[in-house]
């Protein structure tokens, strides 16, 4: 008879679910970077791989959930990456993709509850993190939230101390580090994906914040 379960055996383990309601990003991260170790070792198939992936993604969905975010725009970002699920063909690709998910929910997660006294606040950096790789304008975020791009401009500034458009493209760049360092993908894919003009825009955001170009940056830490 067999005694384990045919799936991921994180799912059935409380450690990782305890970090998750603590919002423990880095060591979440971290566990996640060992149990792609050993899925190597065992040379876990592709199609195991892509099941775990669909559960797991439907799980931090519920978690985020529970810890009170709203469910309205979650869909947009939960069907993104079900979809990218099912395109990718190696170990390695769908290994890549669940580091990107964790640190997009957990990123929705943790900014949620960043400014817990401000509704207002908190819906605009809940709409930031889940569009984090679209455009976004003052004027879409605005009609989206349905409120005025003057309330929203001036909420945020208030209780963030910067404003929405420069808050908005240093998640951006946050993720753009992440992917540099956590994927192949080139320069131009991750600042098209992240929603700049082009190659240009973005490096010169990135250099503008980080102090160094994105290949500087991924030649120094990779």
């Amino acid at each position: 008879m067999d005694e384990f379960f045919r799936s991921d055996i994180y799912l059935f383990i409380d450690d990782i679910f305890f970090l998750i309601d603590c919002k423990a990003k880095p060591e979440i991260l971290e566990k996640i970077s060992e149990k792609h170790l050993n899925e190597k070792e065992i040379s876990l198939s592709v199609e195991d791989k892509r099941n775990d992936l669909l559960i797991w993604n439907a799980v931090y969905i519920r978690e985020i959930v529970k810890s009170g975010v709203s469910k309205k725009y979650l869909h947009t970002v939960y069907n993104k990456y079900y979809d990218k699920i099912h395109t990718l063909s190696t170990l390695l690709e769908l290994q890549q993709l669940e580091l990107d998910f964790i640190d997009t929910y957990l990123d929705i997660m943790i900014n949620d509850v960043e400014i817990k006294d401000n509704f207002i606040v908190n819906k605009i950096l809940q709409y930031l993190h889940i569009n984090i790789e679209s455009y976004v304008s003052l004027d879409t975020l605005s009609k989206a939230l349905g409120i005025s791009i003057g309330y929203a401009s001036e909420s945020f500034n208030k209780y963030m101390g910067t404003s929405i458009m420069k808050y908005a493209k240093e998640i951006k760049i946050d993720r753009a580090k992440h992917l540099l360092l956590n994927t192949d993908k080139s320069i131009l894919e991750i600042g098209s994906l992240l929603g700049f003009y082009d190659q240009s825009h973005f490096s010169k955001t990135f250099k503008t914040l980080v102090g160094v170009s994105p290949t500087e940056f991924r030649n120094k830490n990779y």
